[in-house]
């Protein structure tokens, strides 16, 4: 093998180790914020149907039943923003378009002196139950990024009771 083959073969491999690199830092921020919304909504009692990303367009999402009290479903709804933020992960902004509608729209059914209010409470119950429960965001992520690509399929979803064991755990 000549010198210019070697160099060629190892740019190569540099350039897949750095593809590889970016797909996990990219999959790992969008799992981290699908859990994090699981987390939260678990913790308030809610049945979580399912957490899922998507491994070709980097988006994900995540099922759960919405609740009387609005601040819970704010709570829930920046919890994967807030998990990203916790846990040093950042996804594309893209990625979260349907949450930033969604924490516009949910105070929008309160009268407009409470939604501020409504607002900070949302990320403080977020931010503390994030903190209280770590270990289940990190566990769900974890196993979310070990099934990445062993079917082959494109898209990871965890439900049923195989999700409420990792939410339980």
């Amino acid at each position: 093998m000549t010198a210019t083959m070697e160099i060629e073969e190892e740019d190569d491999e540099l350039g897949v180790e750095l593809f590889e690199a970016h797909f996990d830092a990219s999959h790992r921020a969008v799992a981290i914020h699908e859990a994090g919304h699981a987390v939260v909504a678990r913790a308030f009692g809610a049945h979580v149907v399912f957490v899922e990303i998507d491994l070709i367009t980097g988006s994900g999402r995540s099922h759960s039943q919405n609740f009387v009290e609005q601040v819970n479903n704010l709570a829930v709804c920046v919890a994967g923003c807030r998990a990203e933020h916790a846990f040093g992960a950042r996804s594309p902004r893209g990625a979260k378009i349907s949450d930033f509608r969604n924490m516009r729209k949910l105070p929008s059914v309160l009268p407009q002196t409470e939604r501020r209010a409504a607002r900070a409470e949302g990320y403080r119950i977020a931010d503390a139950m994030l903190r209280d429960h770590a270990d289940k965001v990190q566990r769900l992520a974890d196993e979310i990024m070990e099934r990445r690509w062993n079917d082959g399929a494109d898209t990871v979803r965890i439900e049923g009771d195989e999700l409420i064991a990792l939410l339980d755990g």
